[in-house]
């Protein structure tokens, strides 16, 4: 990053200079957004570490363009038609904005909605003792339906998960049950036998490493604090950690709020199960970080915790996964050479369709699925407000995926205006990438800025 930014006193003025620079060179602006806001580099900052998800937003990146009057101001609504667990909810709530999103993901629905909601510290701290006490005393349990339930998680742990989960279920639907939701999910995988470095579950296995090695004994002492952990002391803990992450939102002013509105960026409604749609120019300004093409396993990475908290059942998984863009999971029969109209997607697609069918039509038809998400937000943003994506390329059969380049031409194609272009390194271990600005191109990430 160029330190000539670290000047600038404002982000107004930083914008004004970015939008003066891309103009000058035609050329993307390398920054680091770890660096220009070192005060945003505590990871447990409010309530963004309620629960583990992979590939999440860096917080500094919606920090900066919601605390900037050149975007938007108090008071407006900001989309995010991706919005995952609520990144761009709580920057915005904090900066004063209001928000609205859409998942298909039901876990990152309810992630989402607790991320930005004021709930009374001393009813949670008393619910929790009640709900323990409850848990604790049932002798009847049902287990959900997850896939491998026994290969992930020892018989105790199946046990008191199980009681734990019917003490939650049990409580009234509002607000409070939904913390108490999220909670019991964030434990999942903490007591499971999954790898925690990986986000689609992995069993840990000692033996994938050098006998007696430091990995090896690393894994092989965690198998044995799994066999005996106590459930209820690790919900506990965490709840009491939640608990206090939720006091820290009393800073947001009780005139913003934040909603999950749609399941689906392609179809974006007034609230879920509604059919009515979002107004058109409704939203005062589009921020998302759209998934990756067939480079991340939101579903799959969910499934554990879908299944515990009663979400989906095994055999839904699937369907759950196909209303996801980015998707992998495609019949033989459904795959053709796909065109887009994108002149450059087009040619690429082609030569990857002679190459492998599969992963043309996955990278084919998550530019189509794109297409129609843009026009979506497009349509319910106002003349004169900002679109900004966050997007990285990857590759496909070894071949550059330039998805940056390809969502540019459609957005421009759609008479919206680049502003400008920012570049800077992937750090989210959630995503299998380099991370260095020296690797391959899909060690990045770019910040895309159109104005309708």
């Amino acid at each position: 990053m160029d330190k000539e930014l670290l000047k600038y006193k404002s982000n107004e003025a930083l914008t004004e200079y970015f939008i003066q620079k891309y103009l000058d060179s035609d050329k993307p602006i390398p920054i680091s957004f770890r660096a220009l806001f070192p005060q945003m580099n505590k990871a447990d900052r409010y309530t963004h570490l309620i629960h583990a998800y992979p590939a999440k937003l860096l917080p500094h990146i919606p920090y900066f363009f919601l605390n900037n009057a050149y975007f938007s101001k108090p008071g407006d609504t900001v989309l995010d038609p991706f919005c995952g667990t609520g990144t761009v909810f709580l920057e915005a709530n904090l900066a004063g904005r209001n928000a609205v999103g859409a998942d298909a993901n039901p876990l990152a629905q309810k992630i989402a909605t607790v991320k930005t909601q004021k709930l009374n510290n001393e009813k949670l701290t008393l619910m929790l003792t009640a709900l323990l006490s409850r848990a604790k005393s049932f002798r009847k349990i049902e287990f959900p339906d997850v896939r491998n339930r026994e290969f992930w998680f020892p018989e105790k742990t199946q046990i008191q998960l199980a009681k734990i989960r019917r003490a939650v279920d049990e409580l009234p639907d509002d607000k409070y049950k939904t913390f108490f939701e999220v909670c019991f999910s964030n434990c999942i995988k903490k007591v499971s036998y999954a790898d925690p470095r990986i986000a689609v579950p992995v069993k840990l296995n000692p033996n994938r490493f050098e006998k007696n090695g430091n990995q090896y004994k690393k894994i092989e002492k965690r198998l044995v604090e799994l066999n005996t952990l106590n459930v209820f002391d690790k919900f506990k803990a965490i709840s009491i950690e939640n608990i206090s992450r939720v006091k820290s939102l009393s800073n947001i002013s009780d005139k913003v709020s934040s909603k999950v509105i749609s399941e689906d960026a392609k179809v974006l409604t007034e609230a879920i199960n509604k059919s009515a749609r979002l107004k058109d120019e409704s939203v005062d300004m589009v921020l998302t970080s759209p998934p990756y093409a067939g480079a991340q396993k939101y579903i799959r990475s969910s499934s554990l915790n879908l299944g515990w908290l009663g979400l989906t059942v095994d055999e839904d998984l699937k369907a759950l996964d196909q209303k996801s863009i980015g998707r992998e999971n495609y019949l033989s029969s459904e795959l053709k050479e796909v065109k887009t109209g994108i002149k450059n997607a087009d040619k690429l697609l082609k030569t990857l369709f002679e190459k492998n069918k599969l992963r043309a039509y996955i990278v084919g038809n998550y530019l189509l699925e794109m297409k129609i998400a843009l026009d979506e937000s497009i349509r319910v943003l106002k003349n004169e407000g900002f679109l900004i994506i966050v997007v990285g390329n990857n590759k496909v059969c070894d071949i550059e995926f330039n998805t940056q380049e390809y969502l540019t031409e459609y957005i421009q194609s759609k008479g919206l205006v680049l502003q400008f272009k920012l570049i800077d390194d992937i750090k989210s271990y959630g995503l299998m990438t380099k991370r260095n600005k020296t690797a391959d191109i899909i060690s990045r990430e770019w910040i895309l800025v159109f104005k309708k």
